[in-house]
């Protein structure tokens, strides 16, 4: 596999690697290209490919990475067609309309060599050529026993893509497929290489945009994105203010890089709290703000961290005298539920930004202060005979009335045992 491809697996993920390969198999030509690009403008995520496509953000972000590589290529003036220079170089060329156009080129492609083209609608986000050698019924596979990219034979059936979109970025794909290294970037995606003025004729006869590169209009800071003052995006968990709290311990202060508590192995940042857990304490990162959640939690004994098998979460043990505190984070260091089977008065502010809590657990709870879980709107379980309430409770919550229903005609029933069993975990 192509050296970039790799370490892009490695630090943004396999999907981020397949969407990699399939935008940008001219890159993959120079070996560290790509993947510089990317981490020059992007911190390590491994969600970065889902937030772009589930955003509708591929043509942007192609258009972007293209951008920043300011090349240059010199286009050759013809006044030819495709057809026509493709003919000069020994090809037919073939467009295809439908799926059933795309399947007649199935049998020029060995079992183990057929692109991915045949498998999937190709159509709908790509244009689809193929140019085919007059002679190739005269080539054979079995003639060449060291296969490279652009021989006789890796060249003789070539589909030749373009996406659809303002960009219309160019795949040359090869009659080898896995065989040869980059076989999407045959004569290195540049159709001169096959005859020159190709670019050009095809730009002209079929209206596209090939190799004219803009890094305009791309932006992730509307997907819970930060860009900070070195240049790269951060997915943040939490934005309070000018601070963006971040997964993997990172937090940005006024666009500043904050990696003070990169020390896995000894920090989490959990939303906007960080857990020291070498001297047992969790305090405020922002020591002007106030929460409630530190109560009862000043003087600890004890934690450990094990993870759930089931769902990989995170689960927080905390010792605190004669009380044992519960708390779950999901794969981004979120807090989703919080166990206290002792405490009976909460104060104000309570996890005040807060929004993915999901349950408390908390049967001797009776009295709430102000702002309660303010901001979240994800709660659905809520076991605690509160009586008291200050304001603000719940502001959010589209299931407020539910809950506070259900408290006022106490049908709230708390069986210990049951509730904690989930989080048991070995």
């Amino acid at each position: 596999m192509n050296e970039d491809l790799i370490k892009v697996k490695d630090k943004y993920g396999e999907e981020m690697m397949h969407l990699c390969r399939r935008l940008f198999p001219t890159l993959l030509e120079t070996p560290g290209l790509l993947f510089s690009l990317l981490e020059s403008k992007f911190n390590y995520s491994k969600t970065l490919c889902k937030d772009i496509i589930e955003n509708d953000l591929e043509d942007e972000f192609k258009n972007y990475i293209y951008g920043l590589t300011n090349i240059e290529i010199k286009e050759v003036v013809t006044d030819k067609t495709p057809s026509e220079l493709l003919s000069l170089a020994g090809y037919q060329l073939f467009i295809c309309e439908t799926n059933e156009d795309i399947e007649k080129f199935k049998r020029y492609y060995a079992d183990n060599e057929r692109i991915c083209t045949f498998s999937e609608n190709r159509l709908n986000r790509c244009h689809v050529f193929f140019a085919v050698k007059n002679n190739v019924d005269d080539i054979r596979r079995e003639s060449f026993t060291n296969p490279r990219r652009e021989d006789e034979y890796g060249t003789s059936v070539i589909s030749i893509q373009f996406t659809k979109g303002k960009l219309n970025t160019l795949s040359i794909k090869n009659r080898y497929n896995q065989t040869v290294n980059n076989p999407d970037a045959t004569f290195s995606n540049n159709l001169d290489n096959i005859i020159p003025g190709l670019t050009y004729s095809f730009n002209k006869y079929y209206n596209l945009n090939i190799n004219k590169n803009s890094s305009n209009g791309f932006t992730l800071t509307d997907y819970n994105y930060v860009r900070a003052h070195d240049g790269k995006y951060y997915k943040y968990n939490y934005k309070i203010g000018d601070i963006y709290y971040c997964p993997k311990n990172i937090i940005i202060d006024k666009f500043n890089v904050v990696r003070d508590y990169e020390a896995t192995e000894r920090y989490i940042v959990m939303d906007y709290f960080i857990l020291d857990l070498q001297n047992k304490k969790i305090s405020l990162y922002d020591k002007n703000k106030s929460d409630s959640f530190l109560d009862g939690l000043s003087n600890i004994d004890k934690i450990s961290v094990v993870r759930s098998k089931e769902t990989g979460n995170r689960i927080l043990n905390i010792k605190s005298g004669d009380n044992n505190i519960i708390i779950e984070l999901d794969k981004y260091n979120r807090i989703i539920h919080y166990t206290n089977k002792l405490i009976e008065n909460i104060g104000d502010n309570f996890l005040y930004w807060n929004n993915t809590l999901t349950g408390i657990d908390a049967p001797n709870l009776t009295k709430v202060g102000s702002y309660f879980l303010e901001r979240n709107n994800s709660l659905i379980e809520f076991n605690a005979p509160v009586r008291q309430f200050g304001s603000g409770f719940l502001s959010i919550n589209s299931r407020k009335s539910e809950i506070l229903s259900q408290i006022n005609n106490r049908q709230v029933e708390v069986n210990s045992d049951e509730k904690t069993e989930n989080y048991r975990y070995k």
